[in-house]
């Protein structure tokens, strides 16, 4: 078993290791598939599949993107998240906090759309970290096409 997907299932993550370079975190497996789809559609591999689901709180997705982040293969990453019950800005916090935690610079593109939008935009713009938001899965399709090259 891969060492990254025993530490996800640590934190209740459901997590696959891939073969490409774009990690991926989305809540829900409809979004994680359609969001491998665009991956593919740009040109690249998706590097995992890691669903952080819908009742996700911040240390769970602090602890995935982490992962995200120790993975030497991920040269890009895409958060592709719907708030429903996961809240934007319960996102947002859990990133900036891993972001800040694992200091390696690996870019970001974030798409976020639903419950506490604006609040969560707002936590990553005044983070003093650099992420790419992207306001459509369109459009974060490209902006990792355009990291990627």
């Amino acid at each position: 078993e891969n060492p990254l997907e025993v530490e996800a299932n640590r934190f209740n993550l459901n997590y696959i290791k891939l073969k490409g370079t774009v990690g991926c975190m989305v809540n829900g497996a409809g979004l994680a598939m359609a969001t491998m789809d665009l991956i593919k559609l740009a040109g690249a591999e998706p590097a995992n599949f890691l669903d952080v689901g819908g009742g996700a709180s911040i240390a769970m997705v602090k602890e995935g993107l982490k992962i995200l982040l120790s993975d030497n293969d991920v040269k890009v990453i895409l958060i592709n998240i719907f708030g429903g019950i996961l809240r934007c800005d319960t996102l947002a916090r859990g990133v900036v906090e891993a972001a800040h935690e694992v200091r390696k610079s690996i870019p970001m593109v974030i798409r976020l759309e639903g419950t506490n939008v604006d609040t969560g935009r707002k936590i990553l713009a005044e983070s003093s970290l650099t992420f790419t938001v992207a306001g459509d899965m369109k459009d974060a399709a490209e902006k990792v096409k355009a990291l990627l090259n």
